[in-house]
């Protein structure tokens, strides 16, 4: 999400636009720099609050934010004036925006799709239905905004749930950045991860994966967060209760150039989270080189793979699915790196450029 804002904004002011970014709490440009490789010049920057306070508890922050978010999408259109507003938050508020660019599950739907809930329980769902009456009750007020959708799967959950239909403009990936590490070279018997360390995600199946894969070794990289803190235990604890810790190693909040070493070493790109909309960092490992083993729903089954299996990548329906493909592509170097490389061809249809091109055109159609 955060990339893809600042590629918006980026493509946005390319064109000759000045942009104002709103945020709820102010952006940590540094850590944005280091994590991504993204700088960004901002003609204004507004926020809500200077940081949302440090809490482990997922559901205190989750309101903090939507409450913040709503309380600052009324005083834009209230107080503040321009030409377009577009929301890339990932939630659909008809009050606030001309354009709307749905990254995710929106949340206020997330009850018809458990999977997407950071916790799968009652009391989220539950949340979810009434987050969902009290904005049915803003769309009154406003229901002319466009929408645009990651994923032609995204765009089935919104026709579903909405009952409107969302033009699919693809995220935008970095493919050439990514590209510098497909080398030739021999690589590892490394599979890995790339994946916020929260709940949700699904992790426990990589350490599940590598229960059965008894030959390899599993990466997981991603950025952590305090509320991290309790997911990182979970992990560790069930590693060694499977007998699979020597095996698992976490690489945590490091910047870019690691993150392309490892992709480079790296065979296999294991994906665990189900009903992902895209998944960015499924395409940027391809773009390096790595098979993709992904979930059979989703974005990066439909999208992404195209539902051919074996073509780019492959798909599972299980963890003993998922463990007989990587000890295949493990077993057959020829057939892996045929694979690999028709992967990195497709990453290109995702490129930054064609995002670019594809936003303008909604954009000056819309003003």
């Amino acid at each position: 999400a955060e990339r893809l804002c600042i590629i918006m904004i980026k493509t946005l002011q390319k064109a000759g636009n000045k942009v104002t970014l709103v945020t709820t709490d102010k952006t940590n440009w540094p850590l944005i720099e280091k994590k991504y490789g993204l700088t960004c010049k901002l003609d204004r920057e507004l926020f809500l609050i200077p940081n949302i306070f440090e809490t482990a508890s997922l559901t205190s922050r989750v309101a903090i934010t939507l409450s913040s978010f709503l309380a600052e999408s009324f005083l834009l259109k209230l107080k503040e004036k321009h030409d377009l507003l577009i929301n890339t938050s990932g939630e659909v508020i008809n009050l606030m925006e001309d354009i709307a660019y749905i990254n995710a599950v929106p949340m206020r739907i997330a009850f018809d799709y458990p999977e997407s809930l950071p916790i799968e329980n009652s009391w989220w769902r539950c949340c979810s239905r009434i987050y969902n009456l009290f904005l049915k009750a803003v769309d009154k007020l406003n229901s002319n905004s466009l929408l645009l959708t990651n994923s032609k799967f995204n765009d089935t959950v919104i026709r579903k749930c909405f009952g409107r239909h969302a033009l699919v403009i693809y995220p935008p990936v970095d493919v050439e950045k990514f590209k510098q590490s497909f080398t030739n070279k021999k690589r590892n018997n490394l599979v890995i991860t790339v994946s916020r360390l929260r709940p949700g995600k699904n992790l426990e199946y990589i350490l599940k994966v590598a229960r059965v894969v008894r030959d390899s070794k599993f990466l997981i990289v991603g950025p952590s967060y305090k509320a991290s803190e309790i997911t990182i235990r979970e992990i560790n604890r069930s590693a060694e209760k499977l007998g699979v810790r020597n095996r698992i190693q976490m690489l945590t909040n490091q910047p870019l150039p690691v993150l392309l070493r490892m992709l480079s070493e790296a065979k296999v790109l294991l994906h665990t989270q189900t009903y992902e909309a895209f998944g960015m960092s499924i395409v940027e490992a391809m773009a390096a080189g790595c098979v993709p083993v992904v979930p059979r729903n989703g974005g990066p089954w439909f999208d992404i793979l195209d539902q051919k299996q074996g073509e780019y990548g492959y798909s599972y329906g299980s963890v003993k699915e998922a463990a007989e493909v990587i000890k295949m592509l493990m077993d057959d170097e020829g057939m892996r790196e045929e694979v690999s490389a028709r992967a990195s061809r497709r990453a290109t249809a995702f490129d930054i450029s064609v995002f670019e091109r594809k936003i303008l055109n909604v954009v000056n159609e819309v003003c």
